[in-house]
């Protein structure tokens, strides 16, 4: 989708969420979506369906209440921290389940870093995607922490395997955005809106997660629907 207008005003809007539906995949250790349709026009003269999503489904972000007692929860995070500035990190060349390392990040620059692996293309094959993903090892979310970085996203199904990147980074006041896509069609830096629903002491959210950048610097990938 492309918005604006004038000689060089152009910008193009990418989707990077995963699609929600009963066929999609989801993580082994969290449930599948139930969607019952359960009111159709012809028989109620309106059309609605009952969801029953995992709060760690697809697209989606986990708050520090999701590893951390005490911690934030999706209501209780500042909604600037959703929307603005991002640096995208690009790694297309890593191996399956290799590490992420401080050597593979530039200087940062912003407070929304998105690690941009190639992963989401994997999905299809549910087994390979789950099990040998690429990841955030210890000491590059540390120096995340350090640079003052506060959402982390990545285009895999998790940050980690055994969970201590999770608490280094959650503890910290960071939130984690986790099986985005697209991220590879993105230059290094745009703008993103990663918005979860405000649940009430929620550990997690599926979000909608799109970029913004100028027409001209964003990769020829499918930039989802417009």
């Amino acid at each position: 989708m492309k918005r604006g207008s004038g000689e060089g005003a152009r910008a193009v809007l990418t989707d990077l969420t995963m699609p929600i539906s009963p066929g999609m995949p989801f993580n082994p250790d969290h449930f599948p979506p139930e969607i019952t349709l359960y009111a159709e026009i012809d028989t109620h003269g309106w059309e609605a369906r009952k969801l029953l999503l995992d709060s760690h489904l697809g697209t989606h972000m986990d708050a520090p209440s999701h590893f951390v007692r005490g911690g934030m929860a999706l209501d209780q995070i500042p909604l600037e921290l959703f929307v603005g500035a991002a640096q995208v990190v690009h790694l297309p060349h890593l191996e399956d389940g290799e590490e992420i390392s401080p050597g593979h990040l530039p200087t940062l620059t912003s407070s929304r870093v998105l690690l941009a692996t190639g992963w989401w293309r994997e999905s299809d094959d549910s087994d390979r995607y789950f099990q040998h993903f690429p990841y955030l090892g210890e000491e590059a979310a540390e120096t995340l922490v350090a640079a003052g970085v506060g959402l982390v996203g990545i285009d895999g199904p998790s940050i980690d395997y055994d969970g201590t990147t999770h608490v280094l980074l959650l503890s910290s006041g960071a939130v984690i955005v986790e099986n985005l896509v697209r991220l590879d069609s993105l230059p290094a830096t745009c703008s993103v809106s990663v918005m979860p629903l405000p649940i009430v002491g929620g550990d997690g959210c599926p979000v909608r997660a799109i970029a913004e950048a100028p027409e001209a610097v964003v990769g020829t990938a499918d930039r989802g629907a417009t």
